[in-house]
């Protein structure tokens, strides 16, 4: 099934490049909808194929191999839309966060919620970029290569990818070159100790988060901002001296995607940034309390 999806989606997404190049829009719209969807499933299956398939019974016993069973035909299986792809897609991968809200729209485009004219044309670029940036993040963590999923078009995407991360570090550097320049301006001609006595204040009204935000030191001034984004949760099993299981506890890591300083204002939005700013792409949180990741009994049931 992974392997059939993979074809599908690579047809559909070279496709999409190629109306994309001839000013065919409304055709790319719907070919890169196409092909991140088949693409997302491509990735579920690769974990077990039963993580596309949309609360239908006759269609799990399909995916599992016990398709003898089904009342349903194996060429007519219930799989998740292409909003549901996005959103596990998304938790396995974080780095897709930086993509959802164009990602998203093209989900919507293969559920026929809204009309491809609706789309703003000022848009298309951002949405190509995009598209090609997404799914060669899929397309890499599954180690297929770029020249059998884009073929022709590879070294066109490989170009793309890298001119857009030049730029992400030129608009990068600039945001923390326009925030020392900021914090000299308000800090720099202060005495020391009055400028570490607001710097302490400023830093004790960060309001966190659990998890979800952690304190960093800011690359452009030194001091303390916020890291925020989402977290993955896995548990790690206790085992007593003979080697049996007691117990467990979980391992938290903060995958961020947006940064902020109170005393610079520095922002910075999307993995990429971050990256370019030095913030590495994982953060192991400390200080977890187990009982905050157990899940509430159903009573009802």
């Amino acid at each position: 099934m992974k392997d059939k999806l993979i074809n599908r989606s690579l047809t559909a997404g070279q496709r999409a490049i190629r109306h994309y190049l001839n000013q065919e829009h409304d055709q790319f719209l719907m070919q890169a909808a196409i092909c991140f969807e088949l693409l997302g499933k491509a990735r579920l299956a690769a974990i077990h194929p039963s993580l596309i398939i949309d609360r239908d019974f006759d269609s799990f016993l399909h995916v599992c191999a016990e398709g003898k069973h089904s009342k349903r035909p194996p060429w007519n299986i219930k799989t998740i839309n292409a909003t549901e792809v996005l959103q596990r897609c998304a938790q396995l991968h974080p780095g897709l966060n930086d993509f959802t809200p164009r990602l998203r729209l093209l989900a919507e485009l293969r559920n026929s919620a809204i009309h491809l004219g609706e789309v703003v044309k000022e848009e298309e670029k951002e949405i190509f970029h995009e598209f090609i940036a997404s799914t060669s993040l899929i397309v890499d963590q599954m180690g297929i290569a770029r020249d059998r999923f884009f073929g022709e078009s590879a070294g066109l995407v490989d170009a793309h990818l890298n001119k857009s991360l030049t730029e992400v570090n030129r608009v990068t550097a600039e945001k923390i070159a326009a925030a020392k320049m900021k914090y000299e301006e308000k800090y720099g001609s202060l005495d020391p100790e009055h400028s570490s006595g607001i710097i302490k204040s400023i830093e004790s009204g960060y309001i966190l988060e659990p998890y979800t935000d952690q304190l960093a030191e800011c690359p452009a001034c030194g001091n303390q901002g916020v890291l925020s984004g989402s977290i993955d949760v896995e548990w790690q099993a206790d085992f007593d001296r003979d080697g049996e299981p007691e117990g467990a506890y979980p391992i938290v890591t903060l995958t961020p995607s947006n940064f902020f300083c109170k005393l610079c204002d520095l922002e910075l939005d999307g993995s990429a940034e971050l990256k370019a700013a030095g913030f590495g792409e994982a953060i192991q949180v400390e200080d977890v309390n187990p009982s905050d990741f157990y899940d509430e009994p159903d009573y009802d049931y």
